[in-house]
């Protein structure tokens, strides 16, 4: 009997066997292929049987890829394929952290079931889960209210960045998280806080602070799916502008009255998870150019990498793009790109993370048109802390990414 022939019974007896048991599922054209693939494998086994053992191992091997798909379509090429794919998402994000940690809690160490130990509860429930692998701040009920626990009143200056993740969930989106400017609404004082009054109000596909802001048509479009938001805000004087995700919704040049604290909220009268992590404070600093002209580097917080990993996240599109335009507009200047970690961990790990790190930084400056010869990358592991104490704060500052003029 041919290979034909027996190509056709056996795809024909495997199709009747499927029948029955996937009777309501619709196979597209796609999948009735690779039943076809993984048909002809099983025959050409049968058939090259007699190869010397090394030419059958290199046979199964690109039969395997055959039937799993090719090695773009690996789930490790998959996932690098929708990391890259969702950080040309956010070229047009032009979002800067500030430049000296205020505060940060990725709540490492933290109990399941207890409160955040550095937070105060204004009203409500909140307390650490786990989710997805991940420590996250559960925020139980509605109308519950979470505030920083910092030193001093008043602690917001008048430059500042804040950032967290915000988690929606599909079946029920209907949820607002509401951010407020101001630590205590006992507090308000409208000669000082003028508008503060009111929160910052944010959903799964739009951002409102007043009569301001607007729904993103691109993530309506996209579909509410069970899934986490980023949330940046950046308030300079009197200016403000709020983000989530890659979209900017609000952009106000002049706000009436002055931030003094924050508050997260949230407002859901329906079951739904409501979670808060990875919350980031930082005060503004200097422009770039005048940071390398006053201190011969810039110090970068807003490159953020995964946890333990040199894969750059999307949200840091903005401070490298800073970068790259500096570079573009000064085209003397060279930088080596230097990584540091905290002292948390191995110090050799550390050491081969940071140089990692430095690299990935480089290779993106290189893929968005600097040259080579004007940058070079270096890691310092733990080995030159800016802050010598063992507080978060201390540890986040050491956390950075440094463009030394060369």
């Amino acid at each position: 009997m041919n290979k034909s022939i027996i190509r056709f019974s056996l795809s024909f007896v495997l199709c009747i066997l499927m029948v029955p048991a996937y009777a309501q599922i619709n196979i597209g054209k796609k999948l009735q292929n690779k039943i076809n693939q993984k048909v002809d494998q099983q025959i050409d086994k049968s058939i090259d049987g007699a190869l010397s053992a090394p030419e059958k191992k290199a046979a199964d091997k690109t039969t395997e890829g055959s039937a799993a798909g090719t090695e773009k379509d690996s789930p490790e090429s998959m996932t690098a394929d929708a990391g890259e794919k969702q950080k040309r998402a956010w070229t047009k994000y032009d979002f800067v952290a500030g430049d000296k940690v205020l505060f940060e809690d990725n709540l490492i160490g933290e109990e399941n079931g207890e409160f955040p130990s550095r937070w105060d509860l204004k009203k409500g429930n909140a307390e650490v889960a786990s989710f997805g692998g991940e420590p996250v701040i559960n925020l139980v009920q509605t109308g519950t209210e979470i505030t920083p626990l910092m030193k001093t009143k008043d602690w917001v200056p008048e430059t500042f960045t804040i950032e967290f993740d915000i988690f929606f969930d599909s079946d029920n989106p209907n949820v607002a998280y509401e951010v407020y400017l101001l630590d205590d609404s006992k507090n308000y004082s409208e000669s000082l806080h003028g508008h503060f009054w009111d929160p910052i109000d944010i959903r799964a596909n739009g951002v409102r602070f007043k009569t301001f802001g607007t729904q993103s048509e691109e993530l309506e479009a996209a579909g509410i799916k069970s899934q986490w938001r980023h949330v940046a805000i950046a308030f300079n004087k009197r200016s403000m502008k709020v983000y989530l995700d890659q979209y900017r919704l609000i952009n106000i040049p002049n706000v009436t009255g002055k931030p003094t604290g924050l508050r997260i909220a949230v407002d859901k009268r329906i079951d739904a998870n409501t979670m808060v992590k990875n919350i980031f404070i930082a005060e503004g600093g200097k422009k770039l150019y005048d940071q390398v002209m006053a201190d011969g580097k810039i110090v970068s917080y807003g490159i953020k990498f995964d946890v333990n990993k040199a894969t750059i996240r999307p949200e840091s599109v903005g401070a490298l793009n800073n970068i790259v335009k500096l570079m573009q507009e000064q085209s003397a200047l060279k930088f080596s790109v230097e990584g540091h970690t905290d002292s948390d961990g191995d110090d050799n790990t550390n050491m081969k993370l940071s140089q990692e790190r430095s690299e990935a930084v480089k290779a993106y400056l290189v893929s968005q048109g600097i040259t080579l010869e004007r940058l070079s990358s270096k890691g310092w592991g733990e080995t030159k802390p800016l802050d010598k104490n063992t507080t978060t704060e201390a540890k986040s500052n050491n956390r950075r990414v440094e463009f030394v003029k060369l």
